[in-house]
């Protein structure tokens, strides 16, 4: 059943087509900007009404986005009379309406709106607007609140850590994911304990006996604070402890992300040793995040 502001929605779309002569449903395929979950309309947003609704507040994930991006989170809060919200993207082709929310944790007296935002491969790099604004169930827009995005031709990448052993974790939305590798000698590494120069409890040998110590050189996308990297390495820069390394994936959250893939890869002096790929679910946020935590993905031995 639907509810009455998604009634109020599509009553608004059918108005706005029906003013536009010999419009059509049109999907967006070709726009810019793609909101999952949102109604299309081509052109340009009507002029802002005395009577329409502000939008309260606005949050994008970060204010770099980049060709074919896709599941970029947004949020925000609206005027209480606001039954939707319309969104585009300066030079674009059109608009994206969706249904406004419930109040939450972070607007418990406003409706508000969560989005994921896509940007088409076409994208040119460069400055672009990003307009929001409330509309209310009588098709009233409000004036537009704005926040200016970045764009650039590809997703920023780091150069590829250095090391005798390098384990690497990449990921592709915008969630928090960590790595967590333990080493032959019982020391875990990871966000909690970053480097294995101070061995772990009850671990077999010391580094002293052994191989070098290994850390972990960032924590990405912590707490969901995005940083777009997508990207931990656990590197040992001197030789790496001989026997077993098991690895294994965690997923504190997806930052509202549906999911994400990921990859593990685990290169010995220059050469790939294992590999392994899965995808991130909301049940993998369950439970703890500190030692032991995760699911084991790839085990692999230095002779």
């Amino acid at each position: 059943m639907r509810t009455g502001a998604s009634v109020a929605v599509l009553s608004i779309v059918a108005t706005l087509l029906a003013c536009s002569e010999g419009a059509t449903s049109d999907p967006g395929l070709t726009a810019l900007l793609r909101v999952q979950g949102a109604q299309f309309v081509a052109g340009a947003m009507p002029p802002a009404s005395s009577a329409g609704p502000k939008v309260d507040s606005i949050a994008f994930a970060t204010n770099t986005i980049w060709a074919g991006e896709a599941g970029k989170s947004f949020s925000g809060a609206l005027d209480s009379t606001a039954t939707a919200v319309a969104v585009a993207l300066s030079g674009d082709r059109g608009y994206w309406l969706q249904t406004a929310g419930v109040p939450d944790f972070s607007a418990p007296t406003s409706p508000t709106f969560h989005g994921l935002a896509s940007f088409a491969t076409t994208l040119a790099p460069g400055q672009y607007a990003l307009q929001v604004r409330a509309v209310d169930a009588s098709g009233n827009f409000g004036p537009p609140a704005t926040q200016v995005l970045t764009a650039s031709a590809a997703a920023p990448s780091a150069p590829p850590a250095q090391g005798q052993l390098v384990v690497t974790l990449s990921w592709d939305t915008e969630s928090d994911l960590d790595l967590h590798v333990v080493d032959p000698l019982g020391n875990e590494i990871f966000h909690g304990a970053p480097s294995s120069a101070a061995p772990a409890s009850g671990a077999s040998k010391s580094l002293a006996d052994a191989g070098s110590p290994g850390y972990l050189d960032f924590d990405s996308n912590a707490g969901c604070v995005i940083d777009g990297l997508r990207r931990e390495d656990v590197i040992w820069p001197g030789p790496p402890p001989e026997g077993t390394y098991l690895v294994r994936v965690d997923t504190p959250s997806l930052c509202g992300q549906p999911i994400a893939n990921f990859t593990v890869q685990a290169v010995l002096e220059g050469a790939l040793v294992g590999q392994a790929a899965g995808v991130a679910l909301d049940s993998d946020t369950w439970g703890p995040h500190d030692r032991a935590a995760g699911r084991l993905v790839l085990t692999l031995t230095v002779p």
